[in-house]
């Protein structure tokens, strides 16, 4: 489980199968598969595997990942099957003594996440992974223009020619992702997609890098609220099952918590994504 706290009550978001109407007990949790953020090593993840674990889920496993592993696919372009492969693998481990198993992303290990939830051909492989209950991502920017100060290293995908994608698609994982594993996808596979943004600093007032990194992900960094890194309007997928902004939580790992205190409001649709600024009274925001 994974919770947040308001003023006046708590709200308890359970990795579930979509339609279940009863909470699960401690015992029948799922197993939790983590994983990690662009340039970011498993062992930063190990506080929050252990918080998992006492939360009652009866394993919780890291993807295995060091920083430098990120480096040919950032500069040379490689594709990310390195990353799917581990995750296959580690999933497959996983789910030998569980039925189930839900998956927490953080950073770009959430866009990463969807491509091999999706079932579509990825540089020559498909991945099957319909045992996946739970995709839960933690200030993922799965809306990104992509457009960083040093530019972007084309990707060298093979084994896609005979899928039809547009020409972003075919030169950015991330934008595979958003083109052919949508919320709405992995929501009829029977996964249910959670999407958490941190608010812990506007643009205006942020450092260089926050700056750079809100202008390279939605073109703006005055007045854009965001953990630091990954603004909240690029963090909440259109169409998922549900969407937090937790304030005064930012992009690291240190700061990913599977209990937090901070007041919370969900400023976000979780259908259509639009983001309204002034919700008055109201701690979620629904949609007209």
């Amino acid at each position: 489980d994974i919770h947040t706290r308001s003023r006046s009550r708590s709200r308890s978001l359970r990795m579930r199968r979509p339609g279940r109407g009863r909470s699960r007990s401690s015992a029948s949790r799922s197993n939790v598969l983590l994983c990690p953020g662009l340039l970011f090593s498993s062992k930063r993840y190990e506080d929050m595997r252990r918080e998992l674990l006492k939360l009652g889920h009866p394993r919780v496993e890291v993807l295995p990942v060091k920083s430098w592993d990120w480096l040919p696919s950032l500069l040379l372009g490689e594709p990310f099957g390195w990353y799917l492969d581990r995750m296959e693998g580690l999933a497959a481990d996983l789910l030998e003594d569980s039925s189930v198993l839900s998956v927490v992303g953080h950073s770009a290990g959430g866009w990463l996440s969807r491509i091999w939830l999706s079932g579509e051909t990825y540089n020559g492989k498909r991945y099957n992974n319909n045992s996946v209950e739970t995709l839960l991502t933690l200030g993922t920017p799965h809306l990104s223009v992509e457009e960083y100060p040093f530019g972007r290293v084309k990707e060298s995908r093979r084994g896609e020619e005979g899928l039809a994608m547009s020409k972003s698609a075919r030169s950015s994982s991330l934008q595979f992702a958003n083109e052919f594993a949508g919320a709405p996808k992995l929501l009829a596979q029977g996964c249910e997609v959670v999407c958490v943004a941190g608010s812990a600093v506007d643009g205006s007032e942020g450092d260089w890098l926050t700056q750079a990194s809100y202008k390279s992900t939605c073109r703006a960094y005055e007045g854009v609220d965001g953990d630091g890194v990954c603004p909240v309007e690029s963090a909440i997928l259109p169409g998922c099952s549900e969407s937090l902004v937790v304030r005064d939580v930012g992009h690291g790992p240190s700061n990913l918590r599977p209990c937090v205190t901070e007041e919370y409001t969900s400023k976000t649709c979780g259908r259509c994504g639009h983001i309204k600024k002034n919700l008055g009274g109201a701690e979620v925001y629904k949609c007209q």
